[in-house]
């Protein structure tokens, strides 16, 4: 399987992106990976892809993603190796996605209250929009 070149990150982060991307964490202090179950929709199948974290002793709060695996009972289908290919891929943008960017644009975004308006104008103004629509 061809992956991605992942860099040393910070092992919180990822950590966060693994585990927001549905993995769970298995294994202990050098021996970590994390683990996350793909299903073939047609045979009902199950496969696991698990990724490797490699930390660095000298600098603990560092590591890096191993070379990915996965494994199933049976051969494993086109269709999977390719979604496994595309969540890799996916983490790796994440990766390398600066973290100071994301952390100085969320603390100047103002608060939202889950709604597509704010505010009692603006509700006016979408309803406007959406009548002329």
């Amino acid at each position: 399987m061809k992956a991605p070149v992942f860099e040393k990150r910070p092992f919180a982060r990822i950590h966060s992106i693994l585990t927001s991307q549905g993995f769970t964490k298995i294994g202990w202090n050098q021996s970590i990976k994390y683990r996350v179950k793909l299903r073939d929709c047609s045979t009902e199948s199950i496969y696991w892809l698990e990724i490797p974290v490699d930390q660095y002793p000298q600098e603990p709060n560092q590591a890096k993603l191993g070379k990915p695996s996965l494994l199933g009972e049976e051969r494993i289908p086109q269709s999977i190796r390719e979604a496994t290919a595309s969540k890799l891929y996916e983490i790796a943008d994440y990766l390398k996605s600066p973290m100071e960017e994301k952390e100085s644009h969320s603390l100047n975004q103002t608060d939202h209250n889950g709604s597509m308006a704010q505010n009692e104008e603006e509700i006016k103004r979408l309803g406007k929009e959406m009548e002329s629509m």
